[in-house]
């Protein structure tokens, strides 16, 4: 008679491995194995993160949280003990152009961490910053803490980012001493309450600088933070001389290997050229035998001394004095955009034109009075940046997007221009005076440069 099957025993499998290392699995552990849930793609291949956020392109970061937005910074910057610059704005707005300036110089952009809902995509908030490279290498954040987001999200990450810091940075406007000293009271408040691991704060006043001696004593009483004041800062370049100084003297010294750059223009090295809009050298022409240069044909018969491939001097002196000598080869960065911008403004209703380079928020030409290019360009960049982002995050592909934008008086065309990776055109209509749908159609037609 047969076993009954379900009497047959069940034999241990054992671990491979050392001697030492085997132990058998049961049953019950070969039926119902354990899985692991890893956190995400950069885990399962062991590619750590050594920073706040998860890069997603060359100016843009990431961070998923399941709570509130300062909370989850918060953990995230513990985690990582990130030691970065957070530069706050007290009666002022300078943050955010002291972090302009950095990037600008090289022709660089503003990077920004998304704090984004888990599960969700959304935007809680987002913040502004630049990387500074250290001297033995490495990088340093210089973070704004203007970020997008709602007053007490923005008011808490504010907090938060100036808590965690290793150099915190006050830039203090021209306003009355009660008003700074009404500005200062909630910061006073958060590094007595704690919990509040910065002990360096560093006050830059852009006015007079007389009433903060007194609240800089305030800030520091009863308490391991050290304030220190600097003299009146009038430009960016200022600002960034006084904090690069104080993070340097912070790091041991000037040439110090976490020192960084204080010439605000060499602060930032520039980005590299991607292929795509890597400028083409002009090529040399080379002399040998059998190699005669190319000349631009006539409309007229051939000369006799162009017909001989081993006369090439005399060929060119005689296409020379028929007006038929070669075109130069274009160099880098020679193209003429100016036309192209007024053929743009021949457009019905234009009152402003702008092409500008996209990754620098560079004007490349302009017309009209207002708005001025340098305002063009750097909100045409900040648009389509957002419409970038935007498409990323509904899952519709990274090709740089196309914008029109309304208004009651006015329409916004924002187009790259075909043929030249990286510029675009923006334009400004008077929306009386012309027509949106047309005046896309007509810039369509508009011949790009060669």
């Amino acid at each position: 008679m047969n076993r009954v099957r379900d009497e047959e025993p069940w034999p241990d499998t054992m671990r491979r491995g050392r001697a030492e290392d085997r132990e058998p699995l049961s049953r019950e552990e070969l039926l119902a194995p354990s899985t692991q849930v890893v956190a995400d793609r950069d885990v399962y291949l062991g590619q750590g993160q050594h920073d706040v956020g998860r890069r997603i392109s060359d100016d843009q970061v990431e961070l998923f949280a399941t709570g509130d937005a300062a909370p989850s910074l918060q953990r995230e910057l513990e985690l990582h003990a990130s030691e970065y610059i957070a530069v706050h704005d007290v009666g002022a707005s300078a943050s955010l152009r002291l972090l302009t300036g950095l990037a600008g110089a090289a022709h660089a952009t503003v990077q920004k961490l998304t704090i984004r809902r888990q599960g969700y995509g959304l935007a809680l908030a987002v913040l502004q910053f630049v990387e500074v490279p250290l001297a033995a290498g490495g990088v340093v954040r210089v973070y704004s803490t203007e970020a997008s987001a709602d007053s007490p999200t923005r008011q808490a990450l504010a907090r938060t980012l100036l808590a965690h810091s290793r150099l915190g940075v006050l830039i203090t406007g021209e306003v009355p001493a009660h008003a700074v000293a009404a500005a200062l009271q909630p910061l006073r408040e958060a590094i007595a309450r704690g919990p509040w691991s910065n002990r360096e704060l560093l006050i830059v006043p852009l006015g007079s600088s007389g009433a903060l001696a007194s609240q800089s004593a305030a800030l520091s009483a009863g308490t391991s933070v050290a304030v220190q004041i600097t003299p009146q800062a009038v430009k960016p370049k200022h600002i960034w001389t006084f904090v690069a100084g104080a993070w340097n003297r912070l790091n041991g010294a000037t040439g110090s290997s976490r020192a960084v750059e204080a010439d605000i223009e060499r602060a930032v090295p520039r980005p590299p050229t991607p292929s795509s809009e890597a400028a083409t050298q002009p090529g040399a022409l080379h002399s040998g035998p059998g190699f005669a240069p190319t000349v631009q044909a006539g409309l007229g018969p051939t000369p006799p001394a162009l017909s001989g491939a081993a006369s090439s001097a005399p060929a060119l002196a005689a296409a020379a004095a028929l007006g038929t000598a070669p075109r130069a080869m274009p160099s880098p960065g020679g193209t003429s955009w100016q036309d192209y911008v007024d053929r743009c403004m021949a457009i019905k209703g234009t009152v402003a034109c702008c092409v500008f380079d996209i990754h620098g928020a560079k004007p490349l030409a302009h017309a009209g009075v207002a708005p001025s290019a340098e305002r063009l360009a750097h909100q045409g960049a900040n648009l389509l940046t957002s419409a970038l982002d935007g498409s990323r995050a509904l899952g519709l592909g990274s090709s740089q997007p196309e914008l029109s934008l309304s208004t009651s008086g006015h329409h916004l065309i924002l187009r790259p221009v075909p043929g030249h990776p990286g510029v675009a055109v923006h334009m400004v209509l008077l929306a009386s005076a012309g027509n949106l749908t047309l005046a896309r159609m007509q810039l369509e037609r508009v011949e790009a440069p060669q």
